[in-house]
Formats: C-alpha cells, sequence, structure tokens
C-alpha cells in the first residue's frame, strides 16, 4: 500500500512539474515584447538547467544536482549581461511569442514521440550490431545470420516453383485471358484492351496460382510474411469491395455490413481463439469439436490436423486475418463509393454503358484514392503480425512470421542482438509504405 501512494505521489508530483513548467514557459515568452532582460535571464536559466541535466544525467561528472543549479546559474547570468545586451530589432521581438507558442505547444508531443519512437529505434539498431547480450560489438554477424538462416530466409525451392501444377495451371489461365481478349478485340474490331474487367480478373486469378505455387515452394520467415502481404492484403481488399458493390443500396445493406463489421470489435487473440475451435482436431474415433473437421468428416472424409499441414497451414491462418480485416476494407471503400457523384453514373448509363462497365471505368477510378489507403493500410497492419501466429501455432510448423520470430529470438533465447536483426528487417520494409503514404497525403493536400 506504501508503495502504491508513493507512485500516485510520484506522478502527481511530475504532472505538476510538467505543467507549472509548461505555464511558466508560456509567461516567459509573454515578457519577450514588453520585458526583453526578464525574458533573456529566463530563457538563459532555463537553457543552463537543460544542459546541467544533460551533462549529468548519465553520472558522469560529480556533483550530482549542482551541476543543473549551476548551469542554470550561469545561464540566467550570460542571459542577463551578454544576451539582453543585444536585443533585436523591435518588430522581430514583437514577433517572438507568434513564432514560438506553436514550438511550446508541440514540444511535449514530440518530447514523448522522440522517447517513445525515435529513441528505441535508434537502440534498436544499435543492439543489432551488438552480441547476445548486447556486450559486444558482433559487426554484421546477426544480419549474416538472419539471411544465411534457411528457417528465415531461403530461395532452394525456387525451381520447383515452375515445375508445380499451380505454376502450370497460371500459365494456361494466362494464356486463355490473353486470347480471350486478343479474339474479342478483333471482333470488335478495337484495339487490345487488358484493363477491362474480364483479362484483369483473368490475370489476378494466374497471379494468385503462382502466389500458392510459391507457398508450397518456398519456406522460412521472410517468405511467409511475404506471402501474408499479398494473400491478406489482396483478398481483404477484394473481398471488402465486393461487399461494398453488392451491398451498396440493398435491402438490409446495413445488417449484411454488420455482421461483415463485426470481427473488427475482436482482437487479433480472441479470433484466434475462436479459430482454434473451427480448426480443432480429435481422432476419427471421437467426437470432433471443431467446426472445420465436423463439416470434413459429415461429408466422408477422414478428420485433418489443419493447422499442422504444411505449407497449407499457413493459409488457414491467412483465412483468420482475412476474415477480420475485411470489415475494415468494405467500411472504408463503401463510404467511397457513396460518395461518387450519381451524375457520372447516369451519364454513363446514358452512354450506353452496362452496371458492370459503369463500376470499372467510372466507380473504380474515382475512388482509387481510396483503394490506395485501405491497401497500405492493410500492407503495414499485416507485415506487424504476431498475435495470430503465436496463439495458433507459436511459429511452429513452418507458419512463423518476423514478429514472432523475433519475440521468440529475444524472450525465448534471449539474444538481443538477432532479435534486433529482425526488428531492423521489419521497420526497413514497413517504411516505404510509410513513405508512399506522407507522399500521397501531401499530393492530396495540394491538389
Amino acid at each position: 500500500m506504501g508503495e502504491l501512494v508513493d507512485t500516485l505521489i510520484t506522478v502527481v508530483l511530475v504532472i505538476a512539474v510538467v505543467l507549472a513548467g509548461f505555464v511558466g514557459i508560456n509567461l516567459l515568452v509573454d515578457q519577450a515584447p514588453k520585458r526583453w532582460r526578464v525574458f533573456t535571464t529566463g530563457m538563459g536559466a532555463l537553457l543552463g538547467l537543460l544542459a546541467g541535466v544533460i551533462a549529468n544525467s548519465g553520472g558522469w561528472f560529480k556533483g550530482g544536482a549542482l551541476w543543473p543549479v549551476g548551469g542554470a546559474v550561469v545561464g540566467a547570468l550570460l542571459g542577463a549581461s551578454v544576451w539582453a545586451r543585444r536585443p533585436p530589432a523591435p518588430d522581430r521581438i514583437w514577433r517572438i511569442p507568434d513564432r514560438t507558442r506553436p514550438v511550446i505547444f508541440l514540444a511535449p508531443a514530440l518530447f514523448f514521440l522522440f522517447v517513445a519512437l525515435v529513441a528505441p529505434t535508434i537502440r534498436t539498431v544499435y543492439l543489432s550490431f551488438r552480441d547476445k547480450r548486447s556486450e559486444n560489438s558482433a559487426g554484421l554477424d546477426n544480419y549474416d545470420w538472419m539471411f544465411g538462416n534457411r528457417s528465415v530466409f531461403s530461395v532452394d525451392g525456387w525451381r520447383d516453383i515452375v515445375t508445380s501444377r499451380l505454376f502450370l495451371l497460371a500459365l494456361v489461365v494466362a494464356a486463355v485471358t490473353a486470347l480471350v481478349a486478343f479474339g474479342w478485340s478483333r471482333a470488335r474490331r478495337t484495339d487490345v484492351d487488358v484493363t477491362g474487367p474480364g483479362p484483369t480478373m483473368g490475370f489476378m486469378l494466374a497471379g494468385l496460382l503462382v502466389v500458392l505455387a510459391a507457398l508450397g515452394a518456398l519456406s522460412g520467415v521472410v517468405w511467409n510474411n511475404v506471402f501474408w502481404l499479398l494473400l491478406v492484403t489482396g483478398l481483404a481488399t477484394i473481398l471488402g469491395l465486393a461487399v461494398a458493390v453488392l451491398a451498396d443500396r440493398a435491402r438490409g445493406e446495413s445488417i449484411a455490413k454488420s455482421l461483415i463489421f463485426m470481427p473488427m470489435a475482436i482482437s487479433f487473440v480472441g479470433a484466434s481463439v475462436i479459430w482454434r475451435f473451427v480448426y480443432a482436431f480429435t481422432p476419427a474415433e471421437k467426437d470432433q469439436i471443431g467446426l472445420l473437421n465436423a463439416g470434413w468428416v459429415a461429408g466422408g472424409g477422414e478428420p485433418q490436423d489443419w493447422i499442422r499441414q504444411v505449407p497449407w497451414n499457413d493459409l488457414f491462418l491467412i483465412a483468420i486475418m482475412i476474415w477480420i480485416q475485411t470489415g475494415f476494407a468494405m467500411v472504408v471503400l463503401s463510404a467511397a463509393i457513396k460518395g461518387v457523384p450519381g451524375e457520372l453514373l447516369e451519364a454513363a448509363r446514358v452512354d450506353g454503358a452496362s452496371e458492370v462497365q459503369s463500376f470499372w471505368r467510372v466507380t473504380l477510378p474515382h475512388i482509387r484514392t481510396t483503394i490506395g489507403v485501405v491497401v497500405t493500410t492493410l500492407m503495414i497492419t499485416v507485415l506487424k503480425v504476431f498475435d495470430i501466429v503465436q496463439v495458433m501455432t507459436g511459429g511452429e510448423h513452418d507458419t512463423d512470421v518476423i514478429a514472432n520470430r523475433m519475440f521468440s529470438e529475444v524472450f525465448v533465447n534471449r539474444d538481443n542482438g538477432r532479435g534486433a536483426a529482425l526488428a531492423v528487417l521489419l521497420f526497413i520494409v514497413v517504411l516505404p509504405i510509410m513513405v508512399l503514404n506522407v507522399r500521397r497525403l501531401q499530393s492530396e493536400e495540394r491538389a
């Protein structure tokens, strides 16, 4: 009880000091146009105090608290005797409060961002070049391990991709799609158009088959993340768009969308626990408590241990994320579809466009920016996936991903260097997506 009271008192004191400092700095800035010497003295004391705190933050010098106090005194003297003698032009002095106040209001948020994000990022990069206990330099050993360990990254099975039946089927689908598009254009005496709904869906199906072929041939933590990224992002976006279009202005739209969006209200851990019961396996002589196995056995099949069937067990885990994220994609895209001007759709119908053509040529280009937002958001979410894998398999049976392997290296194997290297890899992969998001937002603001 005593420790709790001490903690509460400490928290209250910290909040009081921060508020007092915030109010004091604002009052000090207000003195710049009125009492320049008071302003320079106070700012000198504040800067000297910070310099003293930084100088002795690691116990570098003897004296302890004397360094902040001494820094404040020296700074106040310098501000009153040196800085105050050289005031800027009067018009510049009057602009100091207006220019300084935004910095004062942003400083606490920027400080917490630095402490919570920037500093840990820098430290993680530093630790990635250290040894297991972070005691000695390891150079690039952790990165050599990451890309040299076959359980993390391997391209040994790439030849199996081009010889798999799925890849051959993908070639057939792509060839048939191209031939149909070419024949259709010849029949209508127009240029070959592969951007229509038919050719696009055909080539997307071929791409999906290639991804599935790679899923059966390539293994490793990095490749698992790639498959999660492609399948979850693509299928969740397509399914969300399909539901948004089909339910738009239909009877029972709100009920259908509520049911699709409902999994978003469940945490990843909760959803994983639910799906563990769906995939649950018991021997054939016992009752099947798993929903999937119950249906499979009712159809005449033998019960399967779904999450142990390499490599297709990845698909069963990916299905959980798609189930959760489809609702997010649906809500965002549905709002964008409702924002398409009715005049554009009406003009397309007057020109003889069908509903499919109106959607493909008018609605889809109009919501292209929103689709980009959904895709990039899903990509960032998928790259950080951890909860589902940890709850469902713990990374076993070739289902491990970068975030889960990072957790295992740091907290199970007690290897800070390798865990930090995996974190840096994840950061490097996410960074371009974040840059793309920022640039898109800037271009929209300029437009």
